[in-house]
């Protein structure tokens, strides 16, 4: 009856079926057979396992926990986790931490183990072992080494950080260098209407410059016409002035024949000589101002040259009136010496006196309207040389313009430099961040291969 229902048991699991009554047999198999069973879950455990008993001596050590320590099994059995393994004293495995909580668990988090070959990275289940009666007696702790995964996740952590630091950077940068941009397009714009408000003040001083340069011309044209009417009038001058040394000579040759006429015939003389002082200061009067004339015609270029011919032409009359004049008052002289001689005939030579008279102011007439034209001409020149002074000036204005014009050119110039170049650092920019996220990528690519593989040899254990 005893060994049906032992078989009976024994179908329906793992229940022991020693082939014997004897119950002190009996219960020595099943405690060896439950030990077997225990010990071989314990070597044969695909992970890292280890018992310690109460006193945190190491009872059981598989092959896997050798591998993953480097500490050998023989070596370990039987001594206090604190001499088998180089731990802390105020450390503990998580054996010890389950047999003193006194129930199961699992670790979330990761913990850094010692081994023979340095720290390694491992996460843990651990069970409390308890008697028959109940008392502990030890702990089971089964260990999954995660070395290369906490690695993998740190080295992405650390990626992770350089680019999220490296992308901020950037982008930092990127948005410094945008400003920049921005920066430089708006003192290009700015100095670009700058530059047409400059243009267009070019465009209205050039057109008052077209206006003085016509005010030139017509100045120019009307002293070309005076320039004309003094020739005449220096033409009629020297007709006149002929006429009257004719006259003079004729005066001169009667002289003897006005002696009773020698008193009103010296004041007549004075008269004369008063004239001659007239013609003399008229003819220094015209040397100076045909002087001028030719300065000014000389400071008025082209536009002068003819005025400068007739200029020498009056002022070469003016010579000859003068030279004239000095003559006459040589006669004059010899008329006083002769005064005593033209008692007799002063009657014969007084219309003669008078038509000389009348010729000689005729040729002050004439002398006097040249001079009024020789003002008039030099009114003009004075009009022509403020005008070309104005002309300078609206030149040198518009010169500036240009040079300001030019000189923003450069500056837009540059800033336009300027946004290229912070155009081209944005793009490094770019690439650096497209780089950095490739390098993440790549990263991320790897650690999900490796998870991807780990889980592949994951599955094939279980298998």
């Amino acid at each position: 009856m005893s060994v049906n229902r032992t078989r009976d048991r024994s179908a329906a699991g793992l229940a022991p079926a020693p082939d014997t009554d004897d119950e002190v047999e009996r219960l020595r198999y099943e405690r060896d057979y439950w030990r077997g069973l225990f010990e071989q879950v314990i070597e044969e455990y695909p992970k890292m396992g280890f018992v310690i008993d109460a006193d945190n001596r190491v009872a059981y050590h598989n092959p896997e926990a050798e591998a993953m320590t480097g500490f050998d099994k023989a070596a370990v059995l039987g001594e206090d986790v604190y001499d088998a393994f180089p731990i802390a004293e105020d450390d503990e495995t998580f054996a010890q931490t389950v047999a003193r909580e006194g129930s199961s668990r699992s670790e979330t988090g990761y913990r850094r183990i010692p081994t023979a070959d340095g720290d390694k990275w491992a996460r843990s289940s651990g069970v409390p072992l308890r008697n028959p009666q109940g008392e502990l007696v030890g702990a089971l702790e089964t260990t999954t080494d995660v070395t290369e995964l906490v690695e993998q996740q740190q080295t992405l952590t650390e990626v992770q950080s350089q680019v999220s630091e490296e992308v901020a950077t950037k982008a930092d940068q990127a948005t410094e260098t945008t400003e920049r941009v921005n920066e430089a397009i708006e003192n290009a714009r700015s100095l670009a209407e700058e530059q047409a408000d400059n243009m267009s003040e070019v465009a209205e001083e050039v057109g008052a410059l077209s206006a003085t340069v016509e005010e030139v011309a017509a100045s120019a044209e009307d002293i070309n016409e005076r320039a004309k009417e003094a020739e005449q009038l220096a033409v009629q001058s020297t007709e006149s002035g002929t006429a009257a040394i004719e006259r003079m000579e004729g005066v001169a040759e009667r002289s003897d024949e006005v002696a009773d006429r020698t008193h009103n015939l010296a004041e007549q003389v004075t008269a004369i000589e008063d004239i001659i002082d007239v013609i003399n200061d008229i003819a220094e009067q015209t040397n100076i101002l045909a002087l001028n004339a030719n300065i000014e015609a000389a400071r008025a270029g082209e536009a002068g040259d003819g005025f400068s011919v007739v200029a020498n032409e009056v002022k070469s009359l003016a010579t000859e009136v003068q030279s004239e004049s000095e003559r006459i008052e040589e006669i004059i002289h010899q008329t006083r010496e002769e005064a005593d001689k033209t008692i007799d005939s002063i009657d014969a030579v007084t219309e003669e006196i008078h038509e000389g008279t009348d010729t000689i102011r005729d040729l002050v007439d004439n002398q006097e309207t040249i001079l009024e034209t020789v003002n008039a001409t030099s009114t003009g020149m004075e009009d022509i040389a403020e005008a070309t002074d104005d002309q300078a000036v609206r030149t040198e204005e518009v010169a500036s313009m240009v040079d300001t014009a030019a000189d923003r050119s450069r500056r837009v110039s540059e800033e336009i430099g300027t946004i290229s170049d912070a155009n081209a650092e944005q793009a490094a920019f770019v690439s650096d961040i497209a780089v950095a996220i490739e390098r993440l990528e790549s990263t991320i690519d790897q650690l999900d291969t490796s998870s991807t593989e780990d889980a592949v040899v994951v599955n094939r254990d279980n298998a």
